[in-house]
């Protein structure tokens, strides 16, 4: 065998276990769950009251701490943010994934961007869904970086609990 088909076949075998490992990696992400996750309910109230019960929510500050971005009430459709969640709030709301380089840096900030949508369902009763994108500035020193961060589903939860919905799994009662 030449010189060319020994450098050929060496060449495969390093090439070989990185095709392999980056096929593995690529299956594995697409294995992975979405990061945000929309949750949903009906609320027993027309669009238009649940769409003022929950800006109303929204806009006072002192309650919510969130900041309204967008608020249109012919979409339906309510954008809030909050910046600077503290520590406790942020543990019961979000989980943050670092890699093993990011590990040791501390939380500097979080932000959570909350989008409620609200559609006219049967029986003047609104279907609400509410999703969060949630995201850690993490630093050590000078340097910083940002994490996407995954919900726990608390957030969503108590935005559907506060605009009307039922608890999930809670029956509703019987009628006679």
């Amino acid at each position: 065998m030449g010189t060319a088909a020994w450098i050929r076949r060496l060449t495969l075998l390093i090439a070989l276990p990185a095709i392999v490992a980056l096929l593995g990696f690529g299956i594995a992400g697409a294995l992975e769950p979405p990061r945000i996750i929309p949750h949903s309910a009906p609320v027993a109230k027309p669009v238009s009251d649940v769409f003022h019960i929950l800006k109303s929510y929204f806009l006072n500050r002192g309650e919510s701490k969130f900041q309204v971005v967008n608020a249109n009430e012919v979409a339906a459709t309510i954008v809030a943010r909050q910046t600077g969640v503290d520590n406790l709030r942020w543990r019961r709301w979000a989980v943050c994934q670092t890699d093993p380089v990011h590990m040791l840096y501390q939380l500097n900030d979080a932000i959570v961007t909350l989008t409620v949508k609200l559609e006219q369902a049967p029986r003047n009763t609104t279907f609400v869904t509410v999703t969060a994108d949630f995201r850690g500035i993490y630093g050590l020193a000078q340097d910083e970086t940002t994490i996407e961060c995954k919900s726990t589903g608390a957030l969503e939860d108590s935005i559907l609990a506060l605009a009307g919905a039922q608890p999930a799994g809670a029956a509703s009662a019987p009628t006679h």
